[in-house]
């Protein structure tokens, strides 16, 4: 699984590339600000994890623009509590797949892991199932 990730905090993205990098099925691309976003214009992802600060108006402006231009991408955003609580309520407009609250929690981001592994496998079952074939009669 490619994911991109877009954050200008070192620590946060640290943090999050390292815990990734434990998952030998996860291929990490990192980034920072609307550069780091346009790669998602250069090279196709399966996820993306970006960064947004404290002020929920610029995080919405972020988000929105990574949607101009990418609206399938499976989307985490990592924000402080109180952002990522103001955003649950754009949820479904921004298409927002998960958040993931700093300072990052290590049973958070653990649970938000098994959630995209779980994913993922998912997606590949499905792949590898043959098709239904329908006989015509």
């Amino acid at each position: 699984m490619d994911i991109l990730l877009v954050e200008s905090d070192r620590l946060v993205r640290d943090q999050i590339k390292v815990g990734l990098h434990q998952f030998p099925e996860f291929q990490v691309t990192t980034g920072e600000g609307y550069g780091g976003l346009n790669k998602l214009r250069q090279q196709r992802y399966d996820l993306v994890f970006v960064g947004v600060r404290a002020d929920s108006a610029e995080a919405r402006r972020t988000i929105e623009y990574l949607r101009s231009f990418d609206q399938s991408i499976d989307l985490v955003v990592v924000a402080p509590h109180r952002t990522a609580r103001d955003l649950v309520g754009e949820k479904s407009r921004l298409d927002i797949w998960s958040f993931l609250s700093t300072p990052i929690q290590d049973l958070d981001f653990f649970r938000l892991v098994a959630r995209i592994r779980d994913r993922l496998h998912a997606a590949a079952d499905a792949s590898a199932r043959p098709a239904a074939r329908v006989s015509p009669g």
